[in-house]
């Protein structure tokens, strides 16, 4: 093969000077986020899964895939009633929402706020349905805990650091296109995480651009409304988003500004939907402002082959059928607005899509870790170690899905607050890794050892305890707990050969003196 074709890459020749710029600003960009983009990451791909850890988490509910227009009319009228008791309703909790059976989601549930009942096929209460475990997963990687209209927009920021990333490691590599296939066996040094790096940013580019995209538009959408419901609206954010989904005139206007007329409403109107879209399955209902003259129903079915959410459908008082949001067939702003997030989510296309998403999710957090120990050992072999940053990170990569672990483990039987729980775990590993580099000068890769034995255990422990307090191996258990078990094992047993290993080698050393 001649110099001249092995030189041919995909990317054409930069000079030199621009590519070592492009690649310090690279690497001082990605030193500065990259702690919050690992958890952003590692809870991104892991919430690709929140319907299956909804229904893990109350596994006792339950499971059916239809139901009737009266059960579900049945099960709404029991939360109204509990929901208007609820004297410690908050003042926004307006709203009741319906999640009726689907393949994905075969259960009944009614909830407001942050309050959720499940019924069985009758529309009977069968017991608590809420989710604070898998909403305290899913809301750490919308807004790290953070309020949430501030914490989706410092998210929406890292969002868009971390495409400024992917655009500077391109420039930044131009070989990497050409090497994508080219794996070197190489274990150890910065040589070897370059490796995984580089080829993981390859075949993970494609995807790595659409989620951060989507869900840096899904982040600024809130700074949009937010600026604009304080510019023109009196503070009323909600108005900005009136384009999409209507303003309250059409409301009123397809209402006829007559309250609700009760269960038959809510009846008549399933029924006439699923006359009108026969192929497209109801998949949410909500119903608004209850309580008040302007309570009014809103259907959501799914489009077939269609990336939007939904399609809402609108209802007169008497549950008649009046039109619809036009999602699925309006102005392509508002059709893709309603595609962000099944986009982000990879909420589409059934269990194939969301294998595809949660391993390309996974590889581009390993591709983040790799970048920071990357910078950590070449550091050191330059003479400047940090010994303290790299035990840090290390605890990092491995504790924070441990403290995850641990986070369910303490508050399932006890319904203590996660997200006290999970930061006051990651502050102690924090503080107990700083004082333990006081006590011991143990290398990073044992480290890594220890808290991958952490992490391995975490999660078996973490079955354990969700099958003594629920009692349950039914399918929505089963799906959840046996990849956490394998995963578990697979920690606990390489990490617990890798300290074997290095324990034997330290014994067949000969002391000073021998």
């Amino acid at each position: 093969m001649s110099q001249a074709h092995k030189d041919t890459t995909l990317w054409p020749k930069m000079p030199a000077g621009f590519v070592r710029r492009m690649l310090d600003g690279h690497k001082t960009l990605g030193l500065a986020l990259a702690g919050i983009l690992y958890l952003i990451c590692l809870t991104g791909w892991i919430g690709v899964y929140y319907v299956e850890f909804e229904r893990w988490e109350r596994p006792n509910i339950p499971e059916f895939t239809a139901t009737t227009p009266e059960a579900i009319a049945r099960a709404a009228a029991d939360t109204r009633q509990v929901m208007l008791a609820d004297t410690h309703r908050g003042p926004l909790d307006t709203d009741i929402y319906i999640s009726t059976p689907t393949d994905s989601l075969p259960r009944l549930v009614v909830g407001y706020g942050h309050e959720a009942r499940g019924y069985d096929a009758d529309g009977r209460f069968a017991g608590e349905a809420t989710h604070d475990l898998t909403h305290f997963l899913t809301e750490l990687h919308y807004y790290l805990h953070l309020p949430e209209s501030f914490g989706m927009i410092v998210v929406c920021a890292f969002g868009v650091g971390m495409l400024a990333l992917l655009i500077g490691g391109v420039l930044s590599h131009p070989r990497m296109f050409r090497e994508a296939f080219s794996l070197r066996a190489r274990t150890h040094g910065h040589l070897s995480r370059a490796d995984v790096h580089n080829r993981l940013g390859v075949w993970t580019l494609p995807f790595a651009v659409i989620i951060t995209l989507t869900g840096t538009l899904i982040g600024l959408s809130q700074v949009v409304a937010l600026v604009m419901g304080m510019a023109f609206y009196n503070g009323n954010s909600l108005k900005a988003y009136e384009p999409i989904f209507g303003s309250q005139a059409e409301i009123q206007a397809a209402t006829g500004g007559k309250p609700l007329n009760g269960d038959a409403a809510i009846v008549n109107a399933i029924s006439q939907t699923r006359q009108a879209e026969p192929q497209q399955p109801i998949t949410f209902i909500a119903i608004r402002m209850v309580g008040t003259p302007q309570e009014f129903i809103e259907i959501t079915t799914m489009p077939a082959q269609r990336l939007v959410y939904g399609e809402a459908w609108r209802f007169d008082a008497e549950g008649n059928l009046k039109g619809s949001y036009h999602l699925s067939d309006g102005p392509a702003g508002r059709q893709i607005a309603a595609s962000l997030y099944n986009l982000h989510f990879g909420n589409f296309g059934g269990q194939p899509v969301k294998l595809v998403y949660a391993l390309l999710g996974l590889g581009l957090t390993v591709m983040i870790a790799a970048g920071m120990d990357i910078w950590l050992i070449k550091s050191a072999g330059r003479g400047r170690p940090r010994p303290g940053l790299h035990r840090l990170w290390t605890v990092l990569i491995y504790g924070s899905p441990a403290a995850i672990a641990l986070t369910f483990v303490a508050a399932m039987p006890t319904g203590w607050n996660p997200v006290v729980l999970f930061w006051g775990l990651m502050m102690s590993l924090a503080i107990a890794t700083l004082v333990s580099l006081r006590l011991s000068q143990a290398p990073a890769q044992k480290v890594s050892r220890l808290m991958r034995l952490l992490l391995g255990a975490s999660l078996v422990v973490m079955v354990v305890t969700h099958l003594l307090v629920n009692s349950s191996l039914s399918l929505a258990a089963v799906q959840v707990s046996l990849p956490l078990t394998l995963l578990g094992l697979m920690f606990t047993l390489t990490a617990l050969r890798g300290l074997m290993t290095e324990a034997r080698s330290a014994a067949a050393v000969p002391a000073p003196g021998e």
